[in-house]
């Protein structure tokens, strides 16, 4: 099912600031931002930590000042931000899977999500630098949206994310991940766009257990629907998923529908 509905203001904040932090188009203007935070304030070029967190929180309203005629018009769209009227759906098809939000009642499970990122940690509260490492995050969908940038949309996952401290563990050989507790962890950072998702399937022994076991989902092919044709902005399609007659197979291509011409950016 797919409607149409009003984010609230730090929801549509949070969606947007990700989308700018995960754009490669934006990249320059990510170091634009920091060196001219540097030169601001001296401080940040001691404690890297207050850099990082100026640059986050005050990234999407820096760029939507800038008046830099050398940019793009996706450039000077996203900068300027979407619309608060979002498309909200129930399925999604993307990267040979098809995903559904937690609340569409299927065996199949198809709303576990994973997804690598970079996770930057401080040693303790006074440490003025930061390190970098790579660390899986794995949840469930709570909603599909579709971003509206006026000239092109950008579908994001927003989900619920188990804490990887206390939420996930290994016994036996098996990832364990539990979704009843501490979910709300990411709650001020919930998204991912749709084209970073990795499908996860979750599995108990019984329903006394928070804990689940962690499985990988295999490529699916996807039949009966359209081939469209790729280009420079099109990686993935929206699709009220619920509605289609779908066939699934593991040796056939995937194929997409295109869906109203929607214009989705590339990442």
């Amino acid at each position: 099912m797919r409607k149409e509905k009003i984010l609230e203001d730090h929801v549509l904040q949070d969606a947007h600031q990700y989308v700018l932090f995960n754009t490669a188009e934006v990249e320059p203007y990510l170091q634009m931002n920091i060196d001219e935070l540097k030169q601001i304030d001296h401080l940040f070029l001691s404690n890297e930590t207050l850099l990082q967190k100026q640059h986050m929180e005050t990234f999407a309203e820096w760029l939507s000042k800038q008046d830099n005629v050398n940019s793009s018009d996706r450039i000077q769209w996203l900068a300027h931000g979407p619309r608060k009227h979002v498309t909200s759906y129930m399925g999604y098809i993307v990267n040979g899977h098809r995903f559904h939000t937690i609340d569409v009642e299927r065996s199949t499970q198809d709303s576990g999500v994973s997804i690598e990122a970079n996770n930057v940690c401080q040693s303790n509260a006074n440490d003025n630098s930061h390190t970098v490492g790579r660390l899986s995050y794995n949840g469930v969908i709570r909603d599909i949206f579709l971003l509206d940038y006026y000239f092109f949309k950008v579908p994001v996952f927003r989900c619920d994310w188990a804490n990887p401290g206390t939420g996930i563990k290994i016994e036996d050989g098996f990832t364990l991940v539990n979704l009843h507790q501490g979910l709300k962890t990411f709650e001020s950072d919930p998204f991912i766009l749709a084209s970073q998702a990795k499908q996860v399937f979750y599995s108990r022994d019984n329903d006394e257990t928070n804990w689940y076991v962690l499985l990988k989902a295999l490529l699916r092919g996807i039949n009966n629907m359209n081939v469209l044709e790729e280009d420079a902005y099109t990686s993935s399609t929206p699709l009220d998923v619920c509605l289609l007659d779908i066939n699934i197979t593991e040796k056939e291509p995937y194929s997409r529908n295109e869906c109203e011409g929607i214009d989705v950016i590339e990442t």
